[in-house]
């Protein structure tokens, strides 16, 4: 009894804690406003990104819209007009260089530990807000410039070691994360992150670097800059085959303008988008109960297995491969005419159909028994003394 009371609590407190976690797809619109006012008569997205500091302001109203909202903050630098500068700044070493690009930004050594409460009070401020994600920037430090100078410099296992840290609390704090840029540790930390947020992959020629991570069907979120005219070229030939969500700006600033990359529309009928569904889909459901239900027979196991792979292409790429599922049809048919030949096995799966039944009766038996057994099992645990003055403490 002394070991069930500590299991209990332990379920109990888990069970409130838990939390369902955002995933997004490759099918959704998204755009990212920041520095600049959010009308949310003129956005169509589907996804918006905004400032952390914005969202208390925007999150109900954009999900009575049925939107969802990526909230933004950096974690390898801080401004020095945050309300939380101050904090950072009374931790020895931890604000260092100013951000040349930006002189009101200061780089931050985000290898100190006594950072990580700071960075923790900003995801659970995005949670209390109301965001469904958060994008956090700058982690990349060890690909900038400025910061390859320092003696001390930040190394890409550092990023990794950060990055890794930093999925694994968001989740732990119940909200979906983002891998900001860091384009080559993406199949390393991929797995910690429920989509990424690229810029500018396009105009540098390296998109190709998500590949495998936009195989698992997770989205990447991309941003071009000085519009589509300039672009046009170089994102037909970047996003073919990868399905990338692009938001291309009008101009350098992230505010509400901007035009959803369309690659049919922009590049014309040859292109292909290449969106997959994510793992766990319902449209992976369908796959696996095709496959239980056509292994009936064992003459048509092999033929089977053909056909489950090519329903696999066929949900990749919806719009190309009418004519692939017709043939597989008239395939599929031939098969089972001589499956109603062999009517001396199809009697003998009536008979093992006779046991199915017999079967279920006795597991809705013993179902009952167990139940009954749990019931006097809890009754039993209620009753009991030490425990119902345990509960007092709740």
């Amino acid at each position: 009894m002394k070991l069930i009371l500590p299991i209990i609590t332990t379920a109990l407190l888990f069970t409130n804690y838990a939390k369902a976690i955002w995933q997004p797809d490759q099918y959704k619109t998204w755009n990212i406003i920041l520095g600049s006012k959010v009308n949310l008569d003129k956005e169509k997205a589907d996804i918006i990104e905004i400032d952390l500091e914005d969202a208390e302001k925007y999150a109900e109203e954009f999900h009575k819209k049925g939107r969802k909202i990526i909230c933004y903050f950096s974690g390898g630098s801080v401004e020095n007009y945050r309300d939380y500068y101050n904090e950072y700044k009374s931790v020895k070493g931890l604000v260092r260089d100013v951000y040349p690009e930006w002189p009101k930004e200061y780089f931050v050594d985000y290898r100190l530990k006594e950072y990580q409460p700071l960075i923790t009070q900003r995801i659970k401020e995005a949670v209390k807000y109301g965001c469904d994600g958060i994008e956090v920037d700058n982690v990349d430090l060890y690909q900038v410039s400025a910061v390859k100078k320092w003696s001390d410099k930040i190394t890409k296992d550092d990023a990794i070691k950060f990055t890794t840290w930093l999925g694994q609390k968001a989740h732990e704090l119940g909200i979906a994360i983002g891998l900001k840029n860091c384009l080559d540790i993406v199949d390393t930390v991929g797995k910690y992150f429920d989509f990424a947020v690229s810029e500018h992959c396009v105009g540098r020629d390296e998109c190709y670097w998500y590949k495998n991570y936009l195989a698992t069907g997770k989205p990447v979120f991309g941003i071009t800059y000085d519009g589509m005219s300039e672009n046009k070229e170089a994102l037909c030939k970047n996003l073919n085959g990868l399905p990338i969500t692009m938001v291309v700006k009008d101009g350098d600033s992230l505010d509400l303008s901007g035009t959803m990359f369309d690659g049919k529309k922009q590049c014309g009928s040859s292109f292909k988008d290449g969106k997959v569904p994510l793992s766990g889909s319902s449209n992976d459901s369908k796959k696996t109960t095709t496959k239980k239900t056509t292994t009936t027979t064992k003459k048509t196991t092999t033929t089977t297995k053909k056909t489950t792979s090519t329903k696999k292409t066929t949900t990749t790429t919806k719009k190309t491969t009418t004519t692939k599922k017709t043939t597989t049809t008239k395939k599929t048919t031939k098969k089972t005419t001589t499956t109603k030949r062999t009517t001396k096995k199809n009697t003998t799966t009536k008979r093992t159909t006779k046991k199915n039944t017999t079967t279920k009766r006795t597991t809705r038996r013993t179902t009952t028994i167990r139940k009954r057994t749990h019931n006097n099992f809890l009754s039993m645990i209620r009753n009991h003394k030490k425990f119902r003055a345990f509960l007092k403490y709740f």
